[in-house]
């Protein structure tokens, strides 16, 4: 079983590179990627590998400040002329008294740049594979925790319909008993006959059947399972089954007019809600 939480935070060091990664809840997958400048034609690559381990939520990557002391700058010379003619012209043209001094241009920062040679690909590599890992490795954590909470739910939730089960045909009976003696009560002084009785209290008592929510019911529960036991991508579709779970369960509850099943329909739902907020941060 490989569910996933949404959540999560992986680091990874190799060399003088730092990266981090932290993960939260999204419909998709979401990737955001901020690398400095030396870093950026490997952006499509790095977008590959999260692509490679996650599906769904949104991933923030990450890099502080890189602490070294072998980094070199290198000075984009035409670009920083370019820059001072153009500030040398503003300033004629619009009669400022301050000269241009080489303050101005270094609040420039294209001016500046680091030495691609000095870009060792292989071990920022390492340490973004073992930053993936690391986040992985926590949702993964997080999401077996999720997926032992809901199957306990699903457990509970099938103990109670099949409690609910049981008791249908004493449902029927007593509804049987209830809607008979008001037809009877409701057809004081006229004549209607036993077996005309009989057959409005059945066609009454027949729409308060609930066998075949229970059935449903039954049936979204156990593919509820199936769904958690193969793993993997999981959230939206439990997330759809938490619903229909929800659909049956107001039927039986506008069906039966009994107290103590009206309360345990009412606690189901209570379970369903909080199935379908775990799935949330399911992926």
């Amino acid at each position: 079983m490989n569910i996933q939480s949404m959540t999560g935070y992986g680091r990874g060091i190799a060399g003088n590179f730092k990266v981090e990664m932290r993960s939260s809840n999204h419909r998709n997958l979401d990737i955001r990627i901020n690398v400095p400048q030396y870093l950026y034609y490997y952006v499509p690559e790095i977008r590959k590998l999260v692509k490679e381990k996650f599906h769904r939520g949104h991933i923030e990557l990450f890099m502080p400040k890189p602490e070294v002391d072998n980094v070199k700058l290198r000075i984009n010379k035409s670009l920083a002329e370019e820059y001072y003619r153009a500030l040398v012209s503003l300033k004629n043209e619009l009669g400022i008294p301050d000269n241009v001094g080489i303050d101005v241009l270094a609040a420039q920062r294209d001016i500046f740049m680091l030495e691609d040679s000095e870009v060792e690909i292989p071990i920022f590599r390492r340490a973004l594979e073992a930053a993936l890992e690391e986040l992985k490795k926590m949702r993964m954590e997080e999401g077996r925790n999720l997926a032992d909470d809901i199957s306990v739910r699903i457990q509970l939730l099938s103990s109670r319909i099949t409690y609910i089960e049981g008791k249908k045909a004493e449902l029927i009976n007593t509804a049987r008993t209830i809607l008979t003696e008001r037809l009877k009560a409701l057809s004081d002084n006229i004549a209607i006959e036993d077996s005309r009785i009989a057959q409005e209290a059945a066609i009454l008592v027949d729409r308060a059947d609930i066998s075949e929510e229970i059935v449903r019911i039954k049936s979204h529960l156990k593919h509820t399972e199936d769904v958690l036991r193969q793993g993997d991508i999981v959230g939206k579709k439990i997330d759809f089954l938490s619903q229909e779970l929800n659909r049956e369960l107001n039927t039986i509850g506008s069906k039966i007019a009994d107290a103590e099943i009206s309360a345990l329909i009412i606690d189901m739902k209570h379970e369903v809600e909080r199935i379908k907020e775990q799935v949330q941060n399911l992926q």
